[in-house]
């Protein structure tokens, strides 16, 4: 497909990223420049100097990562920023910073630290329920749970679960990571290890490589596939691992702990039953099953698969999930159709990304009827603007 007009990065109030075109005229790949800026036992005791010439390397290293910082500045730009004496990026260093000072005051994450116990009698075993399921008032016991599409019900959050406390994780592995490679202090590195290590390495408090209780609905199931996509950030934490492994944090036990345990957690999702009916999912699940699976199989060097992926299915999703003039219908049917019509482009331009990185122009791809990413950006950009109303069903 002949390159038309390219397309720049916009931001609603939430911090949600989206693209659309953008007539002023720049280099082809621009726009997605602008989108991949905006979406995102240690070794301690090493001299100044050494920490310096690690961070130097890791400049280098990190800037093919997909390392996203709040204000959409790669690391290695904002650190050179820093040391310009910008104020902005100064700022959002210490925001990151704070963010990580917290994380080491809360301490390691685990999943066993819940209340409540898997139906497979295991604690290591993540566990959440489906947030759009109630209690149904019709019956005496409230089972089984009824659906509400858009309403989260408070009773899926909480301490009981491992929802909020694997958010935590990735935010604070982000922070962590971020504040070793901008500040060169040891304890920032130390801690993301020590949060790595709690979560995927140690015996009595790793999580067992599966998402077989992951948004289970009580009275119907102790889990199901759409389970799958609360992983959908994990790229958060490959990116942190990556960085910890460039600043020379990660021992080799730890490495090959860790390597082990993704490359379990991806084997669980191309031959689970789980894991392969989410794959088969037509919507926004979907996509983000091959984000997430991508993303694992890049980071574990597994080049050929991910090409695999993005080259046949993601192509495929463009097709089912596009129409010609940009509506995504599977998303429309839902009751908060915009925020999941731009759920799905943010899982398709992460895949454009990945594409770009293996030789795959996904982000130009066009079926022969017109559907495309592209279409998919155009057809959202003036309801994402304000320009006009969203014709949709949209509740709050």
């Amino acid at each position: 497909m002949a390159h038309t007009r390219p397309l720049t990065i916009g931001v609603n109030a939430a911090g949600d990223g989206f693209i659309f075109p953008d007539h002023t005229e720049k280099h082809p790949h621009e726009w997605w420049r602008s989108l991949h800026a905006t979406m995102n036992s240690s070794r301690i005791g090493f001299s100044s100097l050494s920490r310096c010439l690690l961070l130097s390397m890791a400049c280098q290293e990190l800037g093919a990562a997909p390392l996203i910082t709040a204000e959409g500045s790669s690391l290695a730009k904002l650190r050179a920023a820093i040391e310009t004496g910008d104020s902005k990026s100064i700022q959002e260093k210490d925001d990151i910073v704070k963010q990580a000072d917290r994380a080491i005051r809360r301490g390691p994450l685990t999943v066993v630290d819940k209340t409540q116990t898997p139906a497979s009698g295991d604690k290591r075993d993540y566990l959440s329920l489906g947030p759009y399921w109630w209690p149904d008032p019709s019956s005496e016991d409230g089972l089984p749970w009824i659906r509400k599409d858009g309403r989260i019900n408070p009773l899926t959050r909480g301490e009981h679960v491992d929802f909020n406390r694997k958010d935590q994780l990735f935010a604070s592995m982000r922070a962590l990571s971020q504040a070793a490679y901008l500040t060169g202090e040891p304890k920032y590195g130390v801690a993301g290890v020590q949060f790595l290590e709690r979560w995927f390495v140690d015996a009595e408090t790793r999580m067992n490589p599966n998402l077989n209780h992951a948004q289970g609905i009580p009275g119907r199931n102790h889990g199901r596939p759409a389970g799958v996509i609360e992983w959908c950030g994990i790229e958060q934490l490959l990116s942190a691992i990556r960085i910890l492994r460039e600043l020379g944090y990660l021992n080799e036990d730890t490495n090959q702990a860790l390597d082990k345990w993704f490359s379990d957690y991806a084997d669980w999702l191309q031959t689970s039953e789980i894991g392969r009916a989410e794959q088969r999912a037509k919507n926004n699940h979907g996509t983000w099953y091959d984000v997430q699976l991508v993303g694992i199989l890049l980071f574990l060097g597994r080049e050929d698969e991910a090409s695999q992926v993005i080259d046949v299915t993601s192509r495929k999703r463009i097709g089912s999930q596009i129409e010609p003039d940009g509506r995504q219908p599977h998303e429309l049917s839902r009751t908060k159709s915009l925020s999941y019509s731009k759920m799905n482009l943010k899982a398709f331009m992460r895949l454009c990304a990945y594409g770009k990185k293996l030789g795959i122009d996904l982000e130009n791809h066009e079926t022969a009827d017109g559907r495309s990413v592209r279409k998919a950006a155009e057809f959202l950009k003036p309801y994402t603007q304000g320009s006009k109303p969203w014709p949709y069903q949209q509740i709050k």
